[in-house]
């Protein structure tokens, strides 16, 4: 069979804004095989199934669903918090979230994601506590929220580069920034509620393990693949993880959420993109190098 050939690109040496835990400082002789992972034709697999999880790029030590347990990790697609964040983030920038708190409007982003029949899982780790789930991109919800506002002319400056339309752009950011202004100070948010209720649903979870590694970005554009994240840790003898962004998924995601209303769709993607871009700033230090596959 002829393989599939990819176009891979570095289009940024790094964000330039954020202010995680999560930097792309390593040995540059461990980065350099990393690069070659990652700009290898081996760096996309096909998807295997259709809900779509995280792209935290930590291994899996175990998948399961309810009570049961399952024997392998199946490659499935890749988007910051799982559809549920991305959902809620849609919410958000339709106007649809005025009045509810963070957990309020995730708990809503799941019922909607059911009704509408859209496929998705979520991840826990090995290193959770307290409130927390394991999952950044839900666990830190409210300051992700916070953030698309803090960084709004750094996150424009990116989505201008996708060919965005304006117009619609200027829209959803008066939603978020209202949706913002209306938060209570004292939320007593739980990403671990959150992840309950996901877990109540019968949705497949997986538990991730050990410390974040994520040392680079890799935006994925090429519909029904995901990146392979197990290339990357193999050539650099585990050091090296990358965070994975599928943004054909985003697309899917905003499609299933508004089938019949291009409008609200065009606002979802580009609130998707938002959150996205707020997650990178909330858990990096925005200095990992992005690249994209297409």
């Amino acid at each position: 069979m002829q393989q599939t050939q990819f176009e891979i690109q570095r289009i940024s040496d790094g964000l330039g804004f954020g202010e995680g835990p999560i930097s792309g400082e390593e040995d540059p002789s461990v980065l350099r095989q990393a690069e070659e992972a990652i700009c290898s034709n081996e760096i996309l697999v096909p998807v295997d199934c259709e809900d779509a999880g995280c792209g935290d790029g930590r291994r899996t030590g175990l998948v399961f669903r309810l009570k049961e347990r399952f024997k392998r990790s199946l490659n499935r697609a890749k988007v910051f918090g799982g559809a549920a964040a991305m959902a809620a983030a849609g919410l958000i920038g339709t106007g649809r979230a005025k009045g509810c708190s963070v957990e309020e409007t995730l708990d809503d982003a799941i019922e909607d994601l059911d009704e509408k029949d859209i496929k998705f899982g979520a991840h826990t780790d090995d290193q959770a506590s307290g409130e927390n789930s394991g999952c950044g991109a839900i666990d830190n919800a409210p300051k992700i929220v916070h953030a698309s506002i803090k960084y709004e002319k750094q996150i424009r400056t990116v989505i201008d580069m996708l060919g965005v339309d304006a117009d619609v752009l200027d829209t959803v950011y008066i939603n978020f920034q209202d949706y913002v202004k209306a938060l209570p100070e004292d939320e007593k948010y739980s990403g671990e509620r959150v992840m309950g209720r996901i877990m109540k649903a019968g949705k497949v979870i997986k538990q991730l393990v050990g410390k974040h590694r994520e040392k680079y970005i890799v935006l994925n554009t090429v519909r029904g693949r995901t990146v392979n994240q197990e290339l990357v840790r193999e050539h650099t003898s585990g050091r090296v993880d990358v965070f994975a962004v599928d943004v054909w998924r985003l697309e899917d995601i905003a499609a299933g959420l508004h089938p019949e209303d291009v409008e609200a769709e065009s606002r979802t993607y580009l609130s998707e993109l938002i959150y996205t871009l707020a997650t990178a700033a909330v858990l990096t230090k925005g200095d990992l190098p992005v690249y994209l596959v297409r």
